[in-house]
């Protein structure tokens, strides 16, 4: 077994290690592995703080663990496809890698605009899941349910290859720019819904919202709320809000889908008379949407 990829925390430590078999291990895994020689050009080493991973030296530059690792952030800035993310050649590798077993598998899949893939199986599971919340929610907020549930399709396939990283280890990646949960939240937006009294997983919780930059506890007490799918969908559900009362000074967006999907998650523009939907916005309007109303009821 190799390794592919490393995801480290922001202090640059590798936590997560993932394999050219699509296995997820953690540190302590990884470790276990390496001492029975089931990872390829890897040996265990004892530190002053215990015990981590070195690359064999004389091996290839490309089984490096350096040259193999990205942060959390990177990750989510690649699901995204956000305009300045460059992909690294091993997170490439990892993404040919699981669209190839995707492809082989002759499963029915889904696909976004970007070229991301999920077994359809996967996807819809996730939207009967949560589909009480995403309906009730969607009342609260007197939202679109099938725009709800059709962002958190697009969401659920990009993040797809790296859904057990969100599912077991992304607290101990907490830093800038990670998203949490099925709507993929940034724990940055859910503290500026807060803000704005457009959601408040807690009331009584005297430390919310925090001001000024998230701290590392800051992101760890937040975390805990935005993780939940309750309090998760509820601060999508605000967004979407958020951007319908923003921009009601000049359209009325409530029942443009492919405006919303767009807008969700784009970074902020301040509103004006004539926006247009990206692809990604078109997408999740003509296609996703559709899959919504076939699903969530």
């Amino acid at each position: 077994m190799k390794i592919t990829l490393v995801i480290t925390n922001p202090g640059g430590k590798n936590l997560v290690f993932l394999t050219d078999s699509l296995k997820t291990l953690s540190l302590e895994e990884a470790i276990d592995k390496a001492k029975t020689n089931s990872l390829d050009n890897l040996f265990v080493i004892k530190g002053k703080y215990g015990e981590y991973l070195r690359g064999v030296p004389n091996k290839f530059e490309n089984d490096n663990l350096n040259t193999l690792s990205v942060t959390a952030s990177d990750i989510m800035s690649f699901v995204n496809h956000t305009r300045h993310f460059k992909s690294t050649d091993a997170i490439s590798l990892h993404t040919a890698q699981h669209i190839s077993s995707i492809i082989e598998s002759g499963k029915p899949f889904l696909e976004t605009t970007e070229g991301d893939k999920a077994f359809v199986s996967v996807v819809r599971d996730v939207i009967k899941l949560h589909s009480a919340i995403i309906i009730q929610t969607a009342k609260e907020f007197d939202i679109d349910p099938y725009l709800l549930g059709a962002i958190i399709i697009d969401e659920t396939v990009r993040m797809s290859q790296f859904e057990e990283i969100q599912d077991k280890y992304l607290l101990k990646l907490l830093g800038r720019n990670v998203s949490v949960g099925v709507t993929q939240v940034k724990l940055e937006t859910a503290n500026g819904l807060i803000k704005n009294e457009l959601y408040n997983p807690n009331p009584d919780d005297t430390e919310l919202p925090f001001s000024g930059n998230l701290r590392k506890a800051d992101r760890e007490h937040l975390y805990e709320y935005v993780i939940q799918p309750k309090h998760n969908i509820c601060f999508a559900a605000a967004r979407i809000r958020g951007l319908i009362k923003e921009w009601s000074k000049y359209i009325d967006t409530s029942n443009m889908p492919e405006i919303l999907g767009t807008l969700y998650h784009r970074s902020y523009v301040a509103p004006y008379a004539h926006p247009g939907p990206n692809d990604r916005g078109t997408q999740i309007a003509d296609e996703f949407y559709l899959l919504a109303n076939k699903w969530l009821y």
